[in-house]
């Protein structure tokens, strides 16, 4: 049996994304849709009587905070529908009158209440309108006192075929497929088929009198049936279907149907012979194949969804809207009493296509060369179908014109983003693409195998020492080429321990240490570009620049620069690649300040109060140090121009109330990772589009729920998450393309972490393929811990691990600097040491004894067998050859058994 090719159709549910809400639309509890849809708007009745919400069908278009409305009937509103001619033109009934109302290009931008044309004098109030198929602007009124023509060209009535009978007003009305008669049904459930040119109708009698109570009714094509919706007898929801031409006492096919007692939406699709159903105060839409419903008595169930919201109104889109590509078939407009949702049905597919099978002729959306005059002499003229484009779904040439246009625009963005992307690869150099090429061969990370190693001598690392109170944010430590910093425990003031790298490690009991303030100290931070410079900040908003000796043995008191902030200093941040240039952010009582300072001058140059009142979490320069990325308490991440004293970028992201941090993943400063703590107290990490603020990815990070102490590698993106109170550190990888996030291994350490720092890449042994050093601070002790990744190869440099590293030297001075002058590209350097030859250029590793084996034996085994002396070629043939033996072999007899021909005789073994 042949089955239908739609019977996988899927109903897609409520889509928030995709959805009009909060509009405040007027509760219907009448026999009108109460909705319609073009192909450029949707319009619905609203909160006020006899007004129309008219919003446009491209999202990106509808503006919330706009919602202008068409005064179309004070008295009431009865029906609305759109010309199927004009997207633009929707026609509407109510008291005793019609009307045509105009929608300008763009919308609606202001109330509107002068129609562009009216027709009056109706055959009492107005219920319901139908537009003709082919003749433009000619509708059919179902009125009180019976049906009524319009022509809107001329606003006047041309023709009428009043129902005499009281207490029959007519409700509904559609046109046949030729538009010839029109199919009514009345207030007592009557139905109705009208030849108004004629002046003929004839009521179907046998209607009534099976308790069936027909509600709307919808033409079935050029097949001349009519599919009837309505309640059964039993109160029952149910559907019909009639031929109008012939008076039948029983209808062709009926089906009683699972539905909720609501009224009845039913919305039938002429191309497909689909019949789409819902009903008021229901959430389920079914759809039935009615193709064969006439010839087996019968509506087949296709698929049934639910919307996702409750329906008090539906109406099903022209087929010239749909997204042929996306295998839609069908899109039905549904409402409730504050939104409007469009529910897409289609057919899967594997590959997103266009699919002609699914998409039969439809009728044209062109007006045809007629008039209501010729209509009324009997000229008739037959529907055109057109097929569908596979580009282009809409048929109108502006529609087309406006595809094109589109296309062309996109084509043109993408091509500029390429570009782009292009010239920010080229700045990288060679080793980037090689490393990209080895990891592509390897089909895996690089850093797969990534691990971590702390010392287990205790001549290795500094132990006994005293750590101070954690800091904000955790950042209890810092290093450069030259010191390692921390807060010291001390009794009154503040004292920050600071240790220089060339002395011997051990036991640590009284390092010197820098004391400035009268409180503890609440940041400090030591200089990149000037190894003997640090800085630190107190609750009194005091932040005191410090010059460090070369081998410090005594306690520094004196600094050599005192610098006044507003509140509480939250952080202290040298410039990356410019000396004496300063960053400090803090927290006063009503602001949340950010300052830039010139140390050669000693004076502020820049005050950013972008933040308001939100703690500021985590600060990041970029690349090149000429933009600034901060992330607040108000879970928003600004992306700020600190010279301009400008906000870039902004927007919010998902972190909870807890602290995070930021990082930039390239160097175009598009993407942008978010460390921390997310809602619902889970800790994750987000990879985000600074332009728009889009998550491209997240990631939960496992295991302790303590506050997250990460640090960030930029040459080689890998972030290292520790945790406070948590002997762990985990390992990430971060891109800019899919997948933006790697979950790699961990590493475990001794002693718990209270602090976590990384050194400069130039410190690493590249020889012994260490990618990282980071310096742990627990209570007691600084460990310093070395990432390293198993090679074999080691003679050789890694140059897929190592990528080239910012120079140490200065980019330029801090008064080029503040003058704007930062255009100067990065000069990066490679770790490769003098003598070592690039892996990815080395000769061909030879051979282990082990591999040689290993590939003798697959070459013996690839070898063809020798064939057995009966000409076998295989175990299996050898087997077969046995198996036909045996079955060969008489069974039914014992050849010890005495008798028959071969039998001994009876005196064979006498004496």
């Amino acid at each position: 049996m042949k089955q239908s090719k739609f019977r996988f159709a899927k109903i897609q549910p409520f889509n928030r994304e995709a959805s009009y809400r909060n509009l405040n639309l007027f509760d219907t509890s009448g026999t009108s849709l109460s909705i319609a849809s073009s192909s450029e708007y949707v319009a619905t009745t609203a909160m006020s009587v006899g007004r129309i919400n008219v919003i446009p069908c491209d999202r990106s278009k509808f503006d919330p905070k706009k919602s202008p409305l068409i005064a179309a009937h004070p008295g009431g509103l009865g029906d609305i529908k759109f010309n199927p001619f004009h997207p633009n033109f929707i026609g509407t009934v109510g008291d005793e009158c019609l009307r045509l109302w105009k929608i300008p290009t763009g919308g609606l931008q202001s109330n509107v209440s002068k129609p562009d044309s009216e027709v009056t004098g109706m055959l009492g109030p107005a219920h319901a309108l139908d537009f003709h198929p082919t003749v433009d602007n000619l509708v059919a009124v179902a009125c009180k006192h019976g049906l009524t023509i319009c022509d809107l060209e001329t606003s006047k009535s041309i023709k009428e075929f009043e129902i005499s009978s009281s207490g029959k007003d007519l409700i509904n009305v559609n046109w046949d497929y030729y538009g010839k008669t029109a199919t009514c049904i009345g207030k007592d459930y009557s139905l109705y088929n009208i030849d108004p040119r004629e002046h003929k109708g004839s009521e179907m009698k046998g209607v009534k009198s099976t308790g069936f109570r027909p509600q709307r009714a919808n033409t079935m094509g050029s097949k001349g049936y009519v599919i009837v919706s309505g309640v059964s007898s039993s109160r029952q929801p149910c559907v019909h279907i009639f031929d109008p031409r012939k008076s039948m006492k029983e209808s062709l096919c009926e089906e009683e149907l699972n539905f909720s007692p609501g009224y009845l939406f039913p919305m039938y699709d002429m191309d497909t012979g689909i019949l789409a159903l819902t009903a008021r105060g229901s959430q389920m839409i079914r759809l039935f194949d009615c193709n064969k419903a006439v010839k087996k008595g019968e509506l087949k169930s296709l698929s049934q969804g639910n919307a996702g919201i409750v329906i008090q109104g539906a109406c099903m889109a022209p087929k010239y809207s749909l997204d042929v590509m996306s295998s839609e078939i069908i899109r039905l407009y549904v409402r409730n009493k504050s939104d409007i949702a469009p529910i897409p049905i289609s057919v899967p597919r594997k590959v997103q296509d266009f699919y002609p099978e699914l998409y039969p002729n439809t009728l044209s959306n062109q007006a045809y060369d007629t008039t209501a005059e010729a209509w009324l002499k009997g000229n008739d003229v037959v529907p055109k179908l057109l097929s569908i484009d596979a580009k282009l779904s809409l048929f109108n040439e502006e529609s087309k014109k406006k595809i094109q246009e589109e296309e062309k625009k996109a084509q043109a963005k993408k091509a500029e983003e390429a570009e782009k992307k292009a010239k920010a690869q080229a700045k990288l150099e060679e080793p980037s693409e090689v490393r990209k090429k080895i990891s592509a061969k390897l089909k895996r990370s690089a850093f797969v195998y990534l691990g971590g190693k702390s010392p287990s001598s205790k001549d290795k690392y500094y132990y006994d020492l005293k750590a101070g109170k954690p800091l904000h944010m955790y950042k209890n430590i810092d290093v450069n080429s030259k010191f390692i910093a921390f807060p010291w425990k001390a009794v009154g003031g503040s004292a920050v321990a600071v240790i220089a790298k060339e002395g011997k490690m051990g036991r640590l009991i009284s390092p010197p240490k820098v004391r400035g303030h009268t409180a503890q100290v609440s940041a400090f931070s030591l200089s990149q570009q000037q190894p003997n410079r640090m800085a630190t900040g107190s609750p009194e908003g005091i932040v005191k620049v410090w010059t460090l000796p070369n081998k410090p043995t005594k306690d520094l008191t004196d600094c050599e620069i005192e610098l006044e902030c507003s509140g509480k200093v939250l952080g202290t941040l040298f410039h990356p690649l410019v000396p004496d240039v300063l960053l400090t952010y803090s927290a006063g009582y009503s602001a949340v300040d950010m300052r830039l300072w010139d140390l050669t001058e000693k004076k502020e140059k820049v005050l950013i109060e972008a933040h308001g009142e939100a703690v500021i979490w985590g600060v990041t320069w970029n690349h090149n140090g000429s933009l600034i990325a901060t992330i607040a308490k108000d879970h928003r991440v600004r992306i700020i121009d600190p010279r301009q004293n400008k906000v870039v970028s902004e927007f919010e992201v998902s972190q909870g109330s807890r602290e995070s941090t930021v990082y930039f993943l390239d160097t175009t400063d598009d993407i942008l990772a978010v460390v921390g703590v997310a809602k619902g107290n889970a800790r994750e990490i987000s990879v985000h589009n600074t332009k728009d603020g889009k998550c491209l990815d997240k990631m939960e990070i496992e295991g302790e729920s303590g506050s997250l102490m990460p640090a960030f590698d930029p040459d080689t993106r890998l972030l290292y998450v520790s945790t406070n109170g948590a002997p762990s550190v985990q390992f990430f990888l971060l891109s800019t393309e899919s997948p933006y996030i790697e979950r790699l291994d961990r590493f475990k350490s001794m002693q718990d972490f209270k602090g976590f720092v990384m050194a400069s890449k130039h410190e690493c042994d590249v020889k012994n393929v260490e990618v990282a050093v980071g310096w742990q601070l627990s209570k007691n002790s600084v460990i310093p811990i070395s990432f390293t990744v198993p090679r074999k190869r080691k003679e050789f440099f890694q140059d897929d691990l190592f990528a080239p590293t910012a120079s140490a030297s200065p980019m330029m001075s801090a008064k080029a600097w503040f003058e704007g002058k930062s255009k100067e590209e990065v000069k990066y350097v490679s770790l490769q040491p003098e003598g070592m030859g690039l892996l990815s250029t080395a000769p061909k590793e030879k051979l282990t004894q082990r591999e040689l084996k290993y590939r003798a034996h697959k070459q013996m085994v690839a070898k063809p067998k020798a064939k057995g002396v009966l000409g076998h070629e295989s175990a299996q043939e050898v087997r077969e050859h046995f198996q036909n033996l045996a079955e060969m072999i008489d069974t039914t007899s014992n050849m010890w058994d005495a008798g028959g021909g071969g039998a001994s005789s009876d005196d064979e073994w006498s004496d």
